[in-house]
C-alpha cells in the first residue's frame, strides 16, 4: 500500500493490511456481513489482540494504546481499504457515551463492564417524528430514593434491540430541580428493561444496521444514573463528534481506495471485446476522476487528523471539511465504478453494491453533508478563513 505516509503510519498500515488477509479473509470468506454468526466479532477481535491492534483507539488509561488522531486514522483507513466488510471490527470501538461516567461509583458500574464487553449501550438521542421532545421530570422513586420519570419517544436508536442500557438525552424542566433552576438536558443511563420502557419494531437502514425505537412512559431513573451535570447534557453528548466524524472520513477514504483498485483490476483484465476498457480514453477519464477526487479527499483526510491531534483551533472546521469532502467523493467514486464494471456490480451481495449502500448512509452518519457546510461556514465566518 503506497500510502506517502510518514514510515510509522505506513509501516502500521502494510501490517494491518498482512493482518486482514492472513486472519479475517480466511474467516469471513462466504459471511454475509448483513447476517454475521454469532461469535464472530469476539474471533475478531481476539485475533487483533493477540496481533496487538485491538486496544489501539482506546485510552491508556482503560488499558488501550492510546493512539493519536493520526495513528487512529491511518489504521481506520486502511482497514477499509482491505475490502473485507469485517475488517474494522479490529479495532475495538470502546465504551463510547459511557466513559462520560464521572465518578468512581459509576465507572465501576457502569462503564468497567461495557469497556470489559460483558454489558453494551445505545444511544437515545434522535426524537420520534411528530413526538415532543423527551422530558425527565425529578422525583421520588419508591422507598425515597430521588430520580427522574422520564417520558418521551425515541427513534433510530442504533443497536438498541440487543443493548443493556439506553442512554437519553432528555430535557429537565426549569425550576424543577435544585442542582439546576434553569433546567436544560441531561443524560440518563436507562435500563432497557426498567418500567415503562418499551421497545419498537426493528429496523434495517440501506446499509444493514438495526435500528429501532423506544418509547418511555414516566420510566423510573435513579439520580446516580444522571451522567454529568442538569444543562449539560448535549454538550456531552456531542463532546467526541470530532473523532467520530474522522472516524467516517477515514472509512470513506479507505472505501474509495479499494474501490479504484477493484476498478482498475476490471478495466486492465481482459474484455469480450479483445480489447482492456483501459484502452478507452472514455474509460480513462472517469477512472482518473475517481483517482484524483480521492486524492483529494485523502489529503483533506490527513490535514484534519493532524489538526485534531494538535488541538488546533481550526480542527472542527477541518474535521468536518474532511467528513463531507470523503463521503461525498465515495458516492461519486463507487458510482463511476459500479458504472465501469457494468452490470453485475448492481447484483445483490457484489461488494460495489454493498459499498454503494454504505456510501450513501456514510453521507447522513455524524451529520449530513447540508448541515456540514452550515458548520463549515460558520465557524469560518468567525474566525476568518487565515487559519485554513
Amino acid at each position: 500500500m503506497n500510502s506517502g505516509l510518514p514510515d510509522d503510519l505506513a509501516d502500521l498500515q502494510e501490517r494491518l493490511l498482512a493482518f486482514v488477509a492472513a486472519e479475517l479473509d480466511p474467516l469471513t470468506r462466504g459471511v454475509d456481513p448483513e447476517a454475521p454468526p454469532r461469535g464472530l466479532r469476539g474471533e475478531i477481535a481476539q485475533r487483533s489482540e493477540a496481533a496487538g491492534f485491538y486496544r489501539l483507539s482506546l485510552p491508556v488509561a482503560d488499558g488501550g494504546l492510546g493512539a493519536g488522531a493520526l495513528r487512529i486514522t491511518a489504521a481506520r483507513e486502511a482497514l477499509a481499504c482491505s475490502g473485507n466488510p469485517f475488517a474494522s471490527l479490529a479495532l475495538a470501538h470502546g465504551p463510547g457515551i459511557m466513559r462520560l461516567a464521572d465518578n468512581d461509583a459509576q465507572r465501576e458500574e457502569l462503564y468497567a463492564p461495557v469497556l470489559a464487553g460483558q454489558r453494551s449501550a445505545a444511544f437515545g438521542f434522535t426524537e420520534a417524528p411528530g413526538a415532543q421532545r423527551t422530558q425527565a421530570v425529578p422525583c421520588r422513586l419508591a422507598g425515597g430514593q430521588p430520580g427522574f420519570a422520564v417520558t418521551g419517544k425515541k427513534a433510530f436508536v442504533t443497536g438498541g434491540d440487543s443493548a443493556d442500557w439506553i442512554v437519553v438525552v432528555a430535557n429537565v424542566p426549569p425550576n424543577s430541580h435544585a442542582e439546576a433552576e434553569a433546567g436544560g438536558t441531561a443524560l440518563l443511563v436507562v435500563d432497557r428493561d426498567a418500567p415503562g420502557a418499551e421497545q419498537g419494531p426493528v429496523g434495517a437502514s440501506i446499509d444493514g444496521a438495526t435500528h429501532c425505537s423506544f418509547t418511555f412512559t414516566e420510566t423510573p431513573v435513579p439520580q446516580t444514573r444522571l451522567l454529568g451535570r442538569i444543562g449539560d447534557g448535549l454538550p456531552r453528548a456531542l463532546a467526541n463528534i470530532d473523532q467520530m466524524r474522522l472516524r467516517v472520513a477515514a472509512e470513506a477514504v479507505g472505501l474509495s481506495r479499494w474501490a479504484n483498485r477493484a476498478t482498475l483490476k476490471r478495466i486492465e483484465g481482459p474484455h469480450r471485446t479483445g480489447t482492456a476498457l483501459a484502452e478507452r480514453e472514455q474509460v480513462q477519464a472517469i477512472f482518473a476522476d475517481m483517482v484524483s477526487e480521492t486524492y483529494q479527499a485523502r489529503a483533506t483526510l490527513y490535514r484534519a487528523a493532524e489538526a485534531l491531534e494538535l488541538n488546533a483551533p481550526s480542527a472542527a472546521t477541518e474535521v468536518a471539511i474532511a467528513k463531507s469532502t470523503a463521503t461525498e467523493t465515495l458516492g461519486r467514486v463507487v458510482d463511476r465504478a459500479i458504472q465501469l464494471h457494468g452490470a453485475q456490480a448492481l447484483l445483490r451481495g457484489h461488494p460495489l453494491e454493498r459499498t454503494l449502500r454504505v456510501a450513501r448512509s456514510l453521507r447522513i452518519a455524524e451529520g449530513p453533508t447540508e448541515l456540514l457546510r452550515l458548520t463549515i461556514t460558520r465557524q469560518v465566518r468567525a474566525a476568518g478563513v487565515e487559519g485554513l
